[in-house]
């Protein structure tokens, strides 16, 4: 953002709209009622052979990680704008490298049953990295000086349970329990952050037309 005063950019964050609050919200609460059944539909797929199972497999691999990028996209610029806190961006910046590796990884797999066992071996690998990410990332944002509309140790504390039961692989379903849960409570922050006006400083880091 150009300050006139002194004639220099500042970087200022970006406003996060209550329109994208809204959908953000949303979207984190299909998540979580979208992630079981997907799941378990998956596994279902995975015992079948041609085409015809090869595709719905693939669409919910790439809606999966669409979901995903939106919603930690989301929170990013929600910390950024709302609260002005950057200490969680490269944990945020691996879950989404991570998950993107991961998810063409699987995509491959489909195309080529060479990538089969390999891909075995990597999901169990990148479920440990990912459980201990997440919890170096729900530490990290236990030092956010806000409660985040009341919800941001309910958020940490089960991101941190869901992360360890992916670390020992044999609670890699409780896991995925934890996770649906954190996506309700994601959505319920971002309808509560979407009711409240913007701050002062989310006002000024609005860029003029």
């Amino acid at each position: 953002m150009w300050n006139r005063e002194n004639g220099v950019t500042e970087d200022r964050p970006m406003a996060i709209t209550k329109e994208h609050l809204g959908l953000a919200g949303w979207l984190s609460i299909a998540n979580a009622i979208f992630t079981i059944p997907a799941i378990v539909m998956s596994f279902f797929l995975e015992s079948m052979e041609g085409t015809g199972a090869r595709l719905p497999q693939a669409i919910l691999i790439i809606v999966s990680l669409g979901l995903f990028i939106y919603i930690l996209l989301s929170l990013k610029q929600l910390l950024h704008s709302r609260f002005q806190f950057h200490d969680v961006d490269i944990y945020i910046s691996y879950l989404l490298w991570g998950n993107i590796s991961l998810s063409l990884f699987h995509l491959l797999s489909l195309v080529s049953k060479e990538f089969e066992l390999a891909v075995g071996i990597l999901s169990i690998l990148a479920y440990i990295f990912f459980g201990i990410l997440s919890i170096m990332f729900a530490t990290r944002l236990l030092r956010l000086p806000y409660s985040l509309y009341g919800l941001l140790k309910p958020y940490c504390y089960i991101t941190i349970g869901g992360g360890a039961c992916f670390i020992t692989i044999i609670l890699f379903p409780v896991g995925i329990l934890a996770g649906a849960v954190t996506d309700v409570i994601l959505g319920i922050i971002f309808f509560r952050a979407a009711e409240e006006p913007p701050s002062p400083s989310e006002i000024l880091g609005t860029p003029i037309e």
